[in-house]
């Protein structure tokens, strides 16, 4: 069967415009059940390519709970801003498509990475996990509102390894799909939220139905940067219920010498009840990301090469 990129070969450039921006319609550069993305070009901005996510509406009328999910990710990448988010340039629609366009991330996603380098060096992986930190430290300060004024904060509900893209050098955090708009002063708050996610990063709260709060996110960067540095996940299981017992009843082990502090951060993310979690704002501040010489690698972006 022939994959994405030998079908692009064999056929000839057709060049699609949607507004100021150009791709090429015959070469996507990933595919996925509802859609294709495509690298494209805003004549507006020719220096800066972009990624177009192209979206048959036909589909999206089918899959209710997609549709939803997609608009829910237009209205929360609208909202939000920063250096590490991935950001929304445009959006339209056709009768036909619904046309998302999208910052363009060339360095790939930290799927490829760890698939292809097997584990990350301890400091590389302390500063991806800085990066994740600081694009919600971010995400807080915006101070988003609703129509009557409440401010609000972002859960994100599906970080991993696949929704982290390098741009340039840093970190983007992308795939807001799951993301859910909590009021500010409910966020430490566990609440009935749907269940949602990857398994094996999801949080114990969720994989049992519980009641979970945006220290989710917490858990599943612990799981993230577990995973970077043993190329494999703390804890698996067949099932939701399977995975729930395992890491309620299985000791965090770590297969290999890490350092003493970024060992304690591990833990303290990995921290089965949510009230012993950290937070955002102690995940970023915490000595493991801060330490010397670590601390003079978060200004030279061009030391992660991907």
């Amino acid at each position: 069967m022939l994959n994405n990129e030998t079908l692009a070969m064999s056929q000839e450039p057709v060049i699609k415009k949607v507004g100021s921006f150009s791709y090429d319609c015959n070469n996507p550069i990933s595919s996925g059940a509802f859609g294709e993305v495509f690298r494209g070009h805003d004549e507006n901005n020719p220096g800066n390519d972009v990624a177009i996510k192209v979206i048959p509406i036909s589909k999206l009328m089918i899959n209710k709970r997609t549709f939803d999910m997609l608009m829910r990710e237009i209205i929360i990448l609208e909202k939000i801003k920063g250096e590490h988010v991935v950001q929304l340039k445009d959006f339209k629609k056709t009768a036909n498509n619904l046309y998302i366009i999208m910052e363009y991330c060339e360095g790939r996603d930290l799927e490829y990475h760890i698939r292809t380098k097997k584990v990350i060096p301890e400091k590389e992986a302390a500063f991806i996990i800085k990066q994740i930190a600081k694009a919600f430290v971010d995400i807080a300060k915006l101070n988003i509102k609703d129509e009557e004024g409440n401010n609000y904060a972002v859960m994100h509900r599906d970080i991993k390894p696949a929704n982290i893209l390098f741009r340039k050098g840093k970190i983007k955090v992308a795939d807001f799909g799951f993301a859910k708009l909590i009021e500010e002063q409910e966020k430490e708050d566990k609440l009935n939220h749907t269940l949602l996610g990857t398994p094996a990063y999801m949080s114990p709260q969720i994989l049992n139905n519980e009641k979970y709060s945006y220290k989710c996110d917490i858990w599943s960067t612990g799981i993230v940067f577990y995973k970077m540095l043993f190329g494999t996940l703390p804890w698996k299981g067949v099932s939701y219920k399977d995975l729930y017992m395992k890491i309620k009843s299985e000791p965090l082990m770590f297969p290999k010498p890490i350092s003493k502090e970024t060992q304690d951060l591990i833990e303290k993310m990995l921290s089965f009840e949510e009230e012993n979690r950290l937070s955002w704002v102690e995940v970023y501040n915490h000595i493991a990301l801060n330490k010397d010489p670590w601390a003079a690698l978060w200004s030279k972006y061009d030391l992660i090469t991907y």
